[in-house]
Order: structure tokens, then C-alpha cells, then sequence
């Protein structure tokens, strides 16, 4: 099966639930968009789950995604699924703040969160098809 980069890329960026509280009256903070100024600062390997691929049968939290950006703004990425792995590699630009992929299949955008401590590459894709993917990844150690 051959994914297209795009909407892989564009699913890449999963799972950001607040930890729960010991004390119900006081939520988790809230996380704020960091401009990204260049790709230097998001330069690194970082990983999370995938939301809104067609179903297979089993969880979707089963569908994981590691991206590794470097410093010039080119990307590596694989998906992981129980049918397989498939990934690819591309440019993303910068535009307002925010990283922007554009490839034949579909687009992206990609912001940056910060808060209490953690850093969220946040992804919201679309399809040619009108297949809609998002992630939050997370930096991988």
C-alpha cells in the first residue's frame, strides 16, 4: 500500500490529554502557540498517534507516527499500522509562525505548543480526497 507523503506528514502531528488532577478545581494548564521562527527550533525526532485514518478492524490508537525534522526543514516520517509501515520524506516551508507541507495528494499545517513544561508539534491535514488527519506529537528521547 502506498500512502501518499502528504497525508501521512499531515496525520503526523496524537494524544495531548491533560494528566488528571489530584484536585479537580485545578486544571491542567493551558498551552500556548509558539511562533516557529525557524526549524532549528522543532529540529528532532518526535512521535505520536494518528487521528482520522479509515478504520482496519482494531483501535486506532494503534496507528503511530514518528517524524524526524532537521535543522533545513526536511522531514522523515513512518507510520505504523498492524497492515504494515509506510513513510516518506519531504520540505516543509514556513509561513505566519507555522510549517507548512503542500504536496500533491493534500496540505498540512503545523504549529507549535508550550506549556506546563511540554512541547506539542500540533498537525492538521487535508486530503485532496477530504480525508481530514491530525496529531500531536511529542518529542521522542
Amino acid at each position: 500500500i502506498h500512502v501518499p507523503s502528504a497525508m501521512i506528514v499531515l496525520a503526523l502531528f496524537a494524544a495531548l490529554t491533560g494528566a488528571g488532577c489530584a484536585t479537580p478545581a485545578q486544571p491542567a494548564p493551558a498551552m500556548s502557540t509558539v511562533p516557529i521562527t525557524d526549524f532549528k527550533s522543532v529540529a528532532g525526532k518526535w512521535g505520536g498517534l494518528v487521528r482520522g485514518l479509515p478504520p482496519r478492524g482494531s483501535s486506532r490508537d494503534e496507528d503511530y507516527v514518528d517524524v524526524e525534522i532537521r535543522p533545513d526543514g526536511t522531514y522523515d516520517f513512518g507510520i505504523f499500522r498492524t497492515v504494515g509501515v509506510f513513510g516518506g520524506t519531504g520540505k516543509l516551508t514556513l509561513e505566519d509562525g507555522r510549517m507548512l507541507l503542500k504536496g500533491e495528494r493534500g496540505s498540512a499545517t503545523l504549529v507549535l505548543l508550550e506549556g506546563n513544561g511540554r512541547r506539542v508539534l500540533r498537525t492538521n491535514a487535508v486530503m485532496t480526497n477530504g480525508l481530514r488527519l491530525s496529531s500531536d506529537l511529542t518529542p521522542v528521547r
